[in-house]
C-alpha cells in the first residue's frame, strides 16, 4: 500500500513538471476535448465534486488555470495518476472548456 502512495506521488510530480513546461495553451483539439472531459465529468458530475461545465468560467479563467495552477490541478487529485491523461489530451480539454467558456461564440452552460 505504501509503495502505490509513493508512485502515485512520484507519477503525479514527474507529470506536473512535465506539463507545466510542455503545456501549450494554443495547442489542443476541442473537438477531442470533448470525448476527454468525459473523464473529468465522472468524478466532477456534482455530487462528490463541483460540476464541471465549461461556462462557469471565462476563456482567461480557464487559460489560468491550465497554465499557472498545474501544481494545484494535480494536488487536488491525489489519485492523478490513475486517470491516465496525457499531456495532448490536457491540452485537448483546454481547449475544449474555452471554446465553450462563459464568454465564447457557443457557451456551454449546461449538459
Amino acid at each position: 500500500m505504501k509503495f502505490v502512495k509513493f508512485a502515485s506521488i512520484c507519477a503525479a510530480v514527474l507529470l506536473a513538471a512535465g506539463t507545466a513546461q510542455g503545456f501549450d495553451p494554443e495547442a489542443g483539439d476541442g473537438n477531442k476535448g470533448k470525448d476527454d472531459v468525459a473523464k473529468c465529468k465522472a468524478c466532477h458530475d456534482g455530487t462528490k465534486t463541483a460540476k464541471l461545465n465549461p461556462g462557469s468560467k471565462t476563456k482567461k479563467q480557464w487559460s489560468r488555470f491550465f497554465e499557472e495552477d498545474q501544481k494545484k490541478l494535480v494536488a487536488k487529485h491525489a489519485d492523478w495518476a490513475t486517470f491516465g491523461l496525457s499531456n495532448d489530451q490536457l491540452q485537448n480539454i483546454h481547449r475544449f472548456l474555452v471554446e465553450r467558456a462563459l464568454d465564447s461564440d457557443k457557451p456551454q452552460t449546461c449538459d
